[in-house]
Order: C-alpha cells, then structure tokens, then sequence
C-alpha cells in the first residue's frame, strides 16, 4: 500500500464515526493456499489476492458534526518465491490529520500456523516535524515462500476529503481489488476512473449512497526501464464531492475549486504588512527583473521549504508566520512570493504545477490535489517566467525537469485559465567533459580534468548532498568509478544554481602498478562512459512508452599526446548518425608529427517522451551505435 498518497483539505463539513469492525481475518481458501503462480505472470514473486477500501464520507449514516471521514484497507498478499520475501514489509504514510488507527496483521503460515504482527514490529518516523507527518513501517514475521500476510486498518481524516484515487493495481499482479465509496444523502459527487476494466455499481441505501468500484485479475504494473510512473499504468478511482444538497458548492468544477481554495489564500494573506516591507528593503530601485530576481533570491534562500506538498495552506498559517520563522511550504512561499512582487509593483499570477512523475492529472477533473506545487508568473520584458521559490537548487525562471512540459492551472474563481510549462531544449541540458591526458616515456598517464553541467544536469547536483565537504566526497566517489586506474588529487567543484552551471575540476595520475610499460589503453568516453544499453528489450516487449526525466546532451573532448617511440595500434571509429529521437557523432583528429591526437564525442537525447514501436527501436538503434563506439580503446604500443 505504499503506492497510497493521501492529500487533506480541511473544510468544516460533516462527521462518521467508526463503524464496528469484523472480529477476524476472512478465512483463507483453499484455492488461496493451493495457488503456486499467477497465470500469464509465472515468474511473479508475490500476488495480491484481494485488496480492499471501504471510504465512509462526511456523516454516512450518523447524525453528527464534526469533519471527519475514514479509510478502511484491507490486504492479503501471498509470497510466491524467495524474491517475493520482500513484501514481508510495508509502509504506511500519516499525520496528524490524517490518524492511523487499528492496525492489525498477521503471517499464515504454509502449515496452517497463524502468527500475529506484534506491536514491536511496527517502526514510526516522524517526516515533517512542523506538519507532523509520520510514516510507520511494519515488518511481518516469519515471512518464507508460500506464507500468506493479511494486515487491515483505518485512516481517520480530519475532513470529508479523499482526493487520491483508489490504485486497484500492484506491483505485483492482483487477483481482486475493490473500493467503496459511501456518502451521505445531501452530498452529490463527481466519480472518475482510469485504466481498463474497472467495473462501477451505484447504491442507494437509507443512510445515502455506496458507489463500488472493482477489478479482477490485474496484471502487475510494468516496471520498464525508463517507464512511465506507476500512476499513468495503474487502474485507479476517484469520487469528488461535487456540492451539498443546500446549495454548497465543493469542487463542482474548476472556478468552484478555485473560490473554495482562495479563502484559505485569502486568510494566509491576511498581516502581510511585514512582508510589504521587507519586500521594499529587499527589492531596491533596480529594473523590475532585478527588483524580481531579488525578491525570488530572499524567499527561495532566507525561507526553509516545508516537505509538505500541494496547492493548499494550513487553515491556522499565516504570512507574518512564514517570515518570522523563516519556514513555510511550497503554497506558502508562492504567497509570499505573490506579495512582496505586488509591494514593489510587478504583477504576478499564481500557477497550480503538477511534476509529471506523479502521474498524468486529467484537466476535466477539477481535483486540486493533481497538483503538488505553486509557482508564481511574471511577465518581464514581454515574456512570461515562471518562478519556483521553493527549491534552492534553482536558478530564476527555471523550473524543476518533472514540471516543464506539463499543463498547468492559472487559479482565479471567475476565470481559471490553462497553460502548458516552458521546456528547456536538449542543447542547454548539458554535460561536457574535458579531458588532457599525457603518456610519458615509461608509459605512465597523468593529467587533468573539467566536468562542466548546465540546464539541468547541473540542477541535478546543485545542492548535491547536505554539504559542501559531502558534496566533495560525492564527487571524489563518482570519478573514483569512472577511472578505476587513476589516482584522483586536487579535486574540486563549484556550483551556481542562477547559472544552472556545476563546474568540476580534478588531476590523475595512473597508478602505479597499472602501467604496464610497453603498451597504454584509454577509455576516450570517460568519464561520461563507456555507455551500456539501457534498452535490452525488443519493442514487442516493451509494454511501455519511454519516459526520460529530460532531454540532454553529453559532449566528451580528449587531448592526448604521447611520447617519441610510441605508436597508435587503433582508437574509436569514426561515425555522424542521426536518428529521429537524437544523434551520435564521433571523431579522432590525429597529428602524427605533434604525436597528439584530439577525439570528440557528442551524443544527443533530444525528445523526453517516446511514445511509438518505431520510436523505441530508434532509441534502441541509437544506444547501440553508442555502447559499440564507447567499447573501442585507444591503444598505443611502445615500437
């Protein structure tokens, strides 16, 4: 159940208690003990053999007032192999408002023996300290091959709202899965599917309406290398309060969504007197873009980001809050941000993001909970630039590679307006290595280094490990795997999130007892390779699209010069390939008389998304041209 993520928005509405609970586990089968492999999926370490939720929404069948609906799951999974030993542990994910309650577990042995989860083998951690959010592990004892894990429990909300769907599908294959979605009589509600063959029945009942949803055997998600996230693949179902009998409305549809979520912004923004201020101290008499850069420098800097994701902000936060404490979330500092831009004059807009590894969000489904971040739009020099103040890794109007490309939300409750995300193109995602290598009479090879990354492949390091002296170790590590016969000294990086540029520097010399004497053998493509195919499976296989987190371009540049009495047996091909999802080139300038020799390798990525059969063999073609020109040495032999 570790793919469940549950978002809250705390609203002032109905109440459920808890209804009573079975006494016992459901017996097991014996189809259930008899079952060895999963049709189709023989080789699947584990199977789920049902899973099921029961939501009880805002006062189903009670007559009381408090905002508070409940979540029951219960799971029963089989372990198939000795592989499949490591779904003997779960995590479950909570908070203060959203309370876990009742767990109960137990291991069924192959024997018959029942051996229950002790209340030892649960580990609580604490995620955010200032949201309190918790993520409790459970390890099940005696887990072997052909054991069978049943757990169950509750998760109490602190509001009417489940806005995560229900996930039918596993990693693992499942046999049956179900959701029940019960709601009160004056509540109407908007139910929303994806993926195949989820089945749907709507109940009236004296006490309001069950809405069931489910599937039977589910194959397992795929997990394909650079696959899409498991939320695109899943089956999954979603009921959205829509609006109340008395004429309330919730989330009916965007503008609704919008006004609902704009009280809360509202009260956030309520003492904002300080931030005016500071805003003015802060901004100077600059040009509006400078005025902006530093107002977005002081919140993504001076302001610590908070875990907590989404569009929505605690009901008990505030402005003066954020600033006096120096810590907020990603709603927050968006607000903040919004602010002090409006104290110095610069219109700005507040934009709902979603990072693409959460999943496709369905734009005719006015959920907000499809996105996890706030950005914020200015329109400098007649362009728009999205900012994102809460990731200090990030220069301005750069965004995280999750998000570019993605639709977007312009909240507003009169007129809520779409826009799709600038992409940065493959040709300033870059990393480029630079290398000087020299042979010396007794075959010895020394020499020096630059590793230079821009767009976001510096993003990607910026901000690396939790400091300065971790981050040097990290990259010690990183070359140390790439020239495993080198010694590495003098190493040294510098980082410039408002560049997006990381600039790597460092000195080798071969150790000694790899010097052979008479011959030399160097690895051209390093320390960017050599490259190994990620892609092994032929497209029909590959049950997937192809997803990379960005397009990206690598460029390698060797200068090697060796001495007198020294010859070159061979070094990589020569090749200028183009296909329709990138390129490779490669090439050896050779200047016998210098005794020097500079070889260049490009290899360009240039689409994020593969979508076709004809796509996928092209990017198959492409890694293949580039694993057999990283394979060939340059060798050199003492004549």
């Amino acid at each position: 159940m570790r793919r469940l993520r549950h978002a809250l928005l705390c609203l002032c509405l109905f109440l459920l208690p808890l209804a009573a609970r079975a006494a016992d586990f459901p017996p097991v089968t014996d189809a259930e003990r008899a079952l060895t492999s999963v049709p189709g999926e023989p080789n699947a370490p584990a199977v789920v053999l049902f899973k099921k939720g029961e939501f009880l929404m805002a006062g189903y069948g009670l007559q009381t007032g408090a905002p508070v609906s409940y979540l029951r799951i219960q799971v029963r999974v089989k372990i198939l192999t000795e592989e499949g030993k490591s779904n003997g542990e779960i995590a479950i994910s909570h908070s203060d408002f959203t309370r876990l309650q009742h767990f109960e577990g137990r291991t069924v042995l192959p024997d018959g023996r029942v051996i229950p989860v002790p209340p030892d083998a649960r580990f609580v951690r604490k995620t955010s300290q200032s949201r309190k959010t918790f993520k409790t592990a459970v390890a099940f004892p005696s887990v072997e091959v052909g054991a069978i894990l049943d757990y169950r429990y509750e998760l109490k909300f602190e509001s009417i709202f489940y806005l995560e769907p229900w996930y039918f599908s596993d990693d693992q294959p499942v046999r049956y899965s179900e959701i029940v979605f019960k709601t009160p009589p004056e509540m109407g509600v908007r139910v929303w599917n994806r993926g195949p063959a989820v089945q749907k029945e709507t109940e009236k009942t004296p006490s309001g309406y069950k809405i069931r949803g489910w599937v039977e055997n589910l194959p397992s998600v795929p997990d394909d290398p650079y696959g899409p996230p498991f939320e695109d693949l899943a089956a999954q179902m979603l009921v959205l309060p829509s609006h109340l009998s008395n004429d309330v409305k919730l989330l009916g549809s965007w503008p609704e969504t919008c006004e609902l979520i704009e009280k809360y912004y509202d009260k956030f923004r309520f003492r904002d007197g300080e931030a005016r201020k500071k805003a003015r101290e802060i901004a100077g008499t600059g040009s509006p873009r400078q005025q902006a850069e530093a107002l977005y420098r002081f919140v993504r800097d001076e302001i610590e980001t908070e875990p907590f994701i989404g569009v929505v902000v605690d009901s008990s936060s505030s402005m003066a809050d954020a600033l006096s404490e120096r810590r907020a979330d990603r709603a927050e500092k968006a607000l903040l941000l919004e602010a002090m831009l409006k104290a110095v004059k610069i219109d700005s807009h507040l934009v709902w993001a979603a990072d693409r590894n959460r999943g496709t969000i369905d734009t005719e489904l006015p959920n907000p909970s499809w996105f996890d971040t706030v950005l914020v739009r200015v329109d400098l020099d007649g362009q728009p630039v999205f900012l994102d103040p809460s990731d200090r890794s990030l220069g301005f109007g750069f965004l995280r590679p999750g998000y570019e490309g993605t639709p977007a939300l312009l909240p507003d409750p009169k007129k809520p307006g779409g826009v799709v995300l600038p992409e940065t193109p493959f040709d300033q995602n870059v990393e480029r290595a630079e290398i000087d290598l020299t042979l010396d009479a007794s075959g010895r090879l020394s020499g020096k280094g630059t590793l230079t990354l821009t767009g976001h492949r510096a993003w990607e390091r910026i901000d690396w490990k939790e400091d300065d002296a971790q981050t040097l170790t990290a990259w010690k590590d990183w070359l140390a795997e790439r020239y495993r016969s080198f010694q590495l000294s003098d190493v040294r990086f510098t980082e410039s999130p408002d560049e997006r540029k990381v600039t790597v520097t460092w000195a080798m010399a071969e150790r000694e007892d790899e010097v052979l004497g008479d011959e030399a053998t160097v690895w051209p493509s390093a320390p960017l390779g050599p490259v190994a195919q990620p892609f092994v499976q032929p497209s029909s296989s590959r049950r997937t699209a192809v997803m990379f987190d960005f397009p990206a371009r690598e460029e390698v540049v060797l200068r090697f010069h060796w001495p007198e009495g020294w010859t070159i047996e061979s070094f990589p091909r020569t090749i200028d390939v183009a296909k329709s999802v990138g390129a490779l080139s490669s090439s050896a300038e050779v200047q016998e008389a210098e005794r020097s020799l500079v070889y260049r390798r490009r290899f360009d990525r240039t689409k994020k998304t593969l979508g076709s059969s004809q796509e996928y063999e092209a990017v198959r073609a492409l890694y293949a041209e580039v694993e057999k020109t990283d394979a060939q040495p340059l060798f050199l032999v003492r004549r």
